[in-house]
């Protein structure tokens, strides 16, 4: 069970990691679908990233070198730190779609803007968390882990500047309409 937990809070993550990488990336006033599609972008490298991870973890209970109970006993300790979290930015996130732009905006200030601030530091902090009391194998893994969420979106932002960069026409200024002296002059008389 806390291993469905943990992944589903993951793939949240990596959807809204998706979802920052594309802010501001789209000039166009409705852009649900372009949010709508840079989340999926997002929850698609979740899923890559949580198959890395599960690959690994039953790798190590195959060879021996961790047990289901350690891991089971770290992902609980995890779970509770970034459900805490999950929470915070629930509420938040819920704020943000009020019909009032005034809530919206206490909700951007207060949670969202802090909140992504935070991340790093919270999921750092719940991987150490989770591997207090265990062995180096199990800090190991909840760091790589961390580093596996932490990356996803710094590999979207270059992937989105990637895909901008070949899909934008190169920018060409217009022309400039040069005077010269003598047009200036022809509307007057002397």
């Amino acid at each position: 069970m806390t291993a469905v937990v943990l992944c589903l809070l993951a793939l949240a993550d990596a959807s809204f990691s998706g979802f920052r990488a594309h802010a501001g990336r789209d000039g166009r006033i409705a852009k649900r679908g372009a949010k709508a599609l840079a989340a999926r972008t997002g929850f698609i490298a979740g899923v890559i990233a949580l198959v890395g991870l599960a690959i690994l973890l039953l790798g190590l209970i195959a060879v021996g070198a961790a047990t289901y109970d350690e891991l089971e006993h770290a992902g609980e300790r995890m779970a509770l730190i970034y459900g805490l979290y999950a929470l915070v930015v629930t509420v938040g996130f819920a704020a943000y779609f009020s019909p009032w732009l005034e809530v919206q905006s206490l909700a951007t200030m207060l949670v969202l803007g802090p909140g992504t601030f935070t991340r790093p530091v919270v999921v750092v902090g719940g991987a150490a968390w989770s591997a207090i009391g265990g062995s180096w194998i199990i800090a190991a893994c909840a760091m790589v882990a961390a580093g596996a969420m932490l990356l996803i979106e710094p590999v979207l932002w270059r992937w989105f500047d990637a895909r901008q960069a070949t899909t934008m026409p190169p920018f060409v200024p217009p022309p400039t309409r040069r005077f010269s002296r003598a047009s200036s002059q022809r509307g007057t008389s002397s």
